[in-house]
């Protein structure tokens, strides 16, 4: 079974991401755990020490725990199986790693409200949590039906790997989805082709993707700039990619994951 960790404020962009996750747990043998962070000061400081520190501790849980428990209680008719969240006190992405790595998690869902800005995902794509967190990662732009999943690949070395790490995660659910090359090039020329013009990755990919069941629905290449083929793509339930940590935010990539209005799943390379 899969340990998926949400992670939760009191706030629309959790509330969808945690109604996704209840989603994926229709068609992925999964279990939900979900954590919310009580942030120190500015400063990082807990004011005092002692008894003080503790007293404060106290009351900054007592307040998040209501919070939290309100937007679980939401969703308890879609995904009884909800239980108490985990209420830690301290640096927000400090303590998610650490909770991360203690208890082994497969996958960290958070949500982030889709922005037509890349700045959002460029930030938390470098931010430390991100830069050591162990596993992959769900971010949650928008709520949408989890119907069928687009698969978008690169170069064949490093879609081998996506390959084994989207199998270890859905391999034993029911999904549809699609295998989509991705090429770009100057605006105004937007295609979708079959899988000419892909190097032979789609071919390769394809191939291992039968070899252990699983049939992609469509497979083809895309060719446009990264608005183009992030509105081709805003109709799937999810889009699947490899990423790089150190990824420019100037790439044509990077670009084509934060114009993408659908949630997207990060495989780290």
């Amino acid at each position: 079974m899969l340990r998926t960790l949400v992670y939760l404020d009191a706030d629309l962009a959790s509330s969808i991401a945690l109604r996704y996750a209840c989603q994926l747990t229709r068609v992925i043998d999964m279990k939900l755990h979900t954590v919310h962070v009580e942030e120190l000061d500015q400063d990082g400081h807990a004011p005092g020490t002692g008894w003080v520190r503790r007293t404060w501790e106290s009351a900054m849980l007592k307040t998040g725990e209501f919070e939290i428990a309100q937007l679980i209680n939401a969703e308890k008719s879609s995904c009884p199986m909800l239980g108490s969240p985990k209420m830690l006190v301290g640096d927000r992405e400090n303590e998610i790693l650490r909770e991360i790595q203690r208890e082994s998690y497969d996958l960290f869902v958070e949500g982030s409200l889709h922005s037509f800005t890349a700045k959002k995902l460029y930030d938390k794509i470098h931010s430390r949590l991100y830069r050591h967190i162990p596993c992959p990662v769900i971010v949650v732009k928008n709520l949408v039906n989890l119907e069928k999943i687009a698969l978008i690949v690169r170069d064949e070395a490093e879609s081998k790997k996506l390959i084994s790490m989207f199998l270890k995660i859905f391999g034993g659910g029911k999904l549809n989805f699609d295998l989509i090359y991705c090429k770009f090039q100057e605006p105004g020329q937007l295609s979708s082709k079959g899988k000419a013009d892909a190097n032979g990755t789609l071919n390769a990919i394809e191939k291992i993707l039968m070899e252990q069941n699983w049939h992609p629905e469509d497979c083809r290449t895309i060719k446009g700039t990264p608005e183009e083929i992030g509105d081709v793509l805003r109709d799937y339930g999810l889009v699947a990619s490899s990423l790089h940590h150190s990824i420019s935010k100037k790439s044509n990539w990077f670009q084509l994951l934060s114009h993408i209005p659908s949630p997207i799943l990060i495989f780290w390379q």
